[in-house]
């Protein structure tokens, strides 16, 4: 068996050091952003007047570096070619991911909120496997761009690791779908244009087929947030 890091992915690594030495590193110390990543961090990224939701400064500060990142194509990595990536397969990533975390804790890439500036965007790869053509076209340029995405609503109060007996259930009502139930630990819902809701729809509790992903907007009628944790 071969370990060696393929050439590409090597020369790949190489080009996203240079990256984050011309571009992340001067904006990381620019303005006292580094209290977002030393002792003052958590008290930095937390606004705690919005039941401690992430603070506008800190999610600014991940978008600039995200805009520079997609501007200099290294982003969009793990992307297919035809919209705009490299076609980064698993392996590369898995090494890309490792080599950023092994750099310690940064703006490059911090391991708490799935951020990075080479996109683990698999709601951009989800879209572009399942969506429809009128969803592809509605979502790609924003996912893309990180301008727009949706959150991911599968775990419950009394049910995590074990997503197969989720409470919440789905039924048709003429053209529409009716969801009930209820979700937590719904990471980024705050920010998110839609909430990618798993429901059951057929089967017993603990299949494992029978529950489907629905893409719900925020603002849809019956959609509420009750706290965040």
């Amino acid at each position: 068996m071969n370990f060696d890091i393929p050439t590409d992915v090597r020369q790949f690594l190489d080009e996203v050091e240079q990256f984050i030495e011309r571009e992340i590193k001067p904006l990381e110390n620019a303005d006292d952003n580094m209290r977002f990543f030393d002792h003052r961090r958590e008290d930095a990224r937390t606004d705690w007047d919005r039941q401690g939701l992430p603070s506008e400064e800190w999610e600014a500060l991940l978008a600039e570096a995200k805009r520079r990142a997609i501007a200099a194509g290294i982003y969009s990595y793990p992307f297919p070619s035809g919209h705009g990536g490299r076609d980064g397969n698993n392996l590369g990533m898995a090494i890309v991911r490792e080599h950023l975390a092994a750099m310690g804790l940064g703006l490059h890439n911090d391991l708490q909120n799935e951020h990075s500036i080479v996109g683990n965007n698999i709601g951009l790869l989800l879209m572009l496997e399942y969506g429809t053509p009128e969803q592809q076209a509605e979502w790609l340029p924003g996912l893309k761009n990180a301008t727009r995405g949706f959150a991911f609503a599968i775990s419950e109060p009394d049910h995590g690791s074990d997503a197969t007996h989720m409470e919440t259930v789905a039924h048709r009502d003429g053209d529409d779908w009716v969801i009930s139930g209820v979700k937590t630990w719904n990471t980024g819902v705050h920010a998110a244009h839609s909430d990618m809701v798993m429901a059951r729809t057929s089967g017993s509790a603990g299949d494992a087929q029978g529950i489907t992903a629905f893409l719900v907007p925020m603002d849809a009628a019956g959609v509420e947030i009750e706290e965040y944790l």
